[in-house]
This record gives structure tokens, sequence and C-alpha cells, in this order.
């Protein structure tokens, strides 16, 4: 670690950092707690906690993708109407909000603008159940938006505070399995509980009366969240590390020049994770609609099946990606996150596009199996990246730029290109060559930008020595 007085000396008052720890200097405490040494346990119960938290926003989103059917019937809608329901509704509002709750996560408590979020958004799913038209639940769907705008960047800034650089990866990735985790318990539970209130007659809920099989689903899915925002109050907002040390720092100019200084660095990064997170989500939101179409399964079979491979083999592939992480960083090469994400690509260029072309559902699924496993690599991996390189004050707005950019488009092009291209180009229906054609495009140009990211990797964390805590 170089000498503070250097610093001060030889670096611009905007690069000026406090070298002291939190409990020394006072700063960023919130609520007057200061957190356990990381790596405790009551550290990876907070790290538990903000995954369970994310598991149930990624269900409340996802649990629309095993509905597409009933919907689309109940509601006269085509696959581009049900893409944009699945992408563009969710993110209006997310995008709008997310920047601005962000820099709230900067300068307040993160632990109540997460519980709000949790209420906010559990609550908006349970309106999802309310409505009654496309346009209606096209708007609950964007409500559902607001809420879940407040968890990632404040997430990943307090696990940022809760551990320090080599266990950062780990934390990470538990919490960046979480899309994984709500994916296979969707498609684990949902399956079957679609399918048996297709079955039934006529459903009838207290306080609501007779509803569709889709809308009761909304509901059951919903109100779980509302007891999740009443122990969020079990989180401890930590005290903040690695801040910069001058008042002025980071005003507007400053934020713009730090961001202009890096901009190869971000640049490629955040281009690589929007092609990846594209890809990721027109799988997730038409899996099991592939399977139900081309191959004739049954939702519920189809259901459990992705929901074991999502739950288990995405998971594995997380961590398993942190682990190498911090192994390949204790033996000297602090570039290992986004080398691995490289390898996940590459890997991913081959078993993501045959995965849609092969014959039988048994090899088809294996395939998928293996695109699961190394779409769980960069999740962590790429937030982690992000971590190392932005001092304190700007890792909730760092975050909220990432997901601004890479969540938008992802979102909203990932489930809507899967129905537009299959209704323009394959002529309707033909999802197998639609998610073929789209990982063909998008895992290679994923690897591309990422490659081109690292020698700017390297040089942002360079010039990250001087706050780093660590």
């Amino acid at each position: 670690m170089r000498d503070p007085a250097v610093l001060a000396d030889s670096r611009p008052a905007w690069c000026v950092i406090v070298m002291h720890a939190p409990e020394q200097r006072g700063a960023g405490r919130v609520d007057g707690v200061s957190p356990p040494r990381a790596g405790t346990a009551y550290a990876w119960y907070v790290a538990g906690f903000l995954t369970v938290a994310s598991t149930v926003s990624i269900i409340d989103r996802q649990i629309l993708a095993l509905m597409i059917g009933p919907v689309k019937r109940d509601l006269a809608a085509t696959d581009t109407m049900m893409g944009l329901l699945g992408g563009l509704a969710f993110t209006l509002f997310y995008t709008l909000l997310t920047l601005p709750i962000a820099w709230l996560a900067d300068h307040a408590s993160r632990r109540r603008i997460i519980a709000l979020g949790i209420f906010f958004w559990s609550l908006a799913t349970v309106g999802c159940g309310l409505a009654a038209s496309y346009g209606q639940l096209f708007a609950a769907r964007a409500t559902v938006g607001i809420g879940e705008a407040a968890l990632g960047p404040a997430a990943i800034s307090l696990l940022s505070d809760y551990f320090d650089r080599r266990r950062l990866p780990m934390a990470i990735a538990v919490f960046g399995a979480a899309p994984f985790i709500g994916v296979g318990l969707a498609n684990l539970a949902g399956g079957y509980l679609v399918q048996w209130l297709e079955a039934q007659p006529r459903l009838a809920l207290p306080l609501l009366g007779e509803v569709r099989s889709w809308q009761a689903m909304f509901v059951i899915v919903g109100l779980p969240g509302l007891v999740l925002a009443a122990l969020s109050l079990t989180v401890r907002e930590p005290a903040r590390k690695g801040r910069i040390e001058n008042g002025q720092a980071l005003d507007f100019r400053g934020v713009l020049r730090f961001f202009a200084a890096r901009r190869g660095f971000f640049g490629w990064h955040f281009a690589g994770f929007t092609a990846l997170a594209i890809q990721g989500w027109a799988l997730f939101y038409w899996v099991v609609e592939f399977f139900l179409r081309e191959h004739g399964a049954d939702r519920a079979g189809t259901g459990l099946a992705f929901g074991l491979i999502a739950l288990f083999v995405g998971l594995a592939g997380g961590l398993l990606a942190g682990r190498m992480a911090k192994g390949m960083m204790d033996a000297g090469r602090p570039d290992a996150t986004m080398r691995l994400v490289l390898v996940a690509c590459l890997a991913l260029a081959v078993v993501g596009v045959a995965a849609f072309l092969v014959p039988g559902s048994g090899l088809a699924m294996t395939l998928v199996a293996a695109a699961i496993f190394f779409m769980g690599w960069p999740n962590g991996l790429g937030s982690a990246a992000l971590q190392f390189v932005v001092p304190n004050e700007l890792k909730g707005r760092t975050m909220a730029l990432y997901f601004v950019v890479v969540n938008f488009l992802s979102y909203t092009l990932g489930p809507l290109l899967g129905g537009l291209i299959g209704d323009v180009v394959f002529g309707g229906g033909a999802l197998g060559p639609t998610l073929a054609l789209m990982a063909a495009i998008n895992y290679p140009l994923a690897a591309f930008c990422i490659w081109r990211s690292l020698p700017h990797f390297r040089a942002a964390l360079g010039s990250a020595e001087a706050w780093r805590a660590d």
C-alpha cells in the first residue's frame, strides 16, 4: 500500500483518498453501526438474505414465462405482444428510476431502500393478478420495475462493504446466482402449479372473487415478498470503505472525468455483458415454450427439468466461477474475473447455438444444461469487476448505470426479439431457429467485447490501488 502522504502530494484533489479504516475516521457510518469483520457468519447472512431477495424478484418477473400460453389465450396476444410484456413492460420504469435510487444508495441507508423496494414490487406483482386486459397487465408489470430498481445497486454496494477484495467475487457470485435460483424455483413449482390451476373449472380467491389461472398465479407469488420486506430490518447498515477524502471530489464534473478516464473498460464491459444478457433473458423467457412447441413436451415436465437445471447447474457454475476467480487472484492474476468471463463466452458460442438445433428433446435439454452452467459464470464476476475499479461514493451509481444499460437493453430486446424474429423472419412460432440465430450473434460478439476490455481492466485496477482498503 502506498504512503497516503505521497498520494496527497502527487495526485489531483479528486484522487485524494481516505486511507484510514472507517472505524478510525467515522466515515460512512450509518445508524451508528459498523459491520463485523469481512467473511464472518453475519456477513454471509447478509449475502444470503440479499440473494433470497433477488431470487424473489426474479420469480416475480419470470413467472410470466410459464404463463405465455394462458395469457395469450385469455388476452388475445401475439408472441410479439408477449415479448413486450416480458421485456419493455418491466424495463420502462426500472430504467427511469434506477439511477435516482442508486444516488440515494450512495448517500442514505441502503437497507431501508431495499426494504421499501421489496415491499413495492411484491405489492405490484399482486396487482398483476388484478389485471383484466393486456393494457392493465402491461401497466402492472411496469410498476413491478419501480420496486425492483431499488435492489441491485444497493445490494452490491452493501456486499462491497461487508467483504474484502478477495472474498467479494464469491459473495457476489452467490448474489449473482439469484437469476438461476429464481428461474429454477419458478419452473420447478410454477410448471405444476400453472398446470393445476389451468385444470380447475373455476378459481376464486378471498376478496378477489373468480379469477383466471394466471391471475391467481401472480397473487400467489407476490404475497411472500411482503413478509420478506419486514425481514430486511435484520440487515445492519455497514460503514462505507474506500471513500474519497475531498468533499468536492465527485461532483458532476468529477464523476464525468472519472468515467471518461476509464471509458475503454466500461464501454467494452457494458457492451459484452449486454450481448450476454440479451441472449440469457431470451433463453429464460422462451426456453419452456421452445420445448413445448418443437419437441412436444408437457408444461409440468419441462418446467421440472429446466427448473432443476437452472437451480443446480446454474448455481454450481456461478459458485465455481467465484471460487476460481479467488484462486487466480490469490495466485497473482488480478484480472481473473474478466478472463473467466471470456472463457464462458467462448464455450457459450458453441453450446448456446447447438442446443436449439439438435434433434431430440433429451440432447437439446443436455446442451441447454451446458449453456446454463457457463451462463452462471459472468453474473457475479462482471459485477465484482466493476466494484474493483470504483470508489465507495460511486459503487451504487456505477451498478445503476450498468443495470440501466444492460438490463434495459437485455430485458427489452431478449424476450421481444425471441417473439419478433420468430413472427417476422421464420413465419411465426419457430423458436429453435430464432434462439440459435440470436446465440450465433450474441455470444461471439460478447467474447470480442470482453477480450477488448482486458487491457483497460488491468489499467483501471492499477488506478484503483489509491482507494483500495484491503
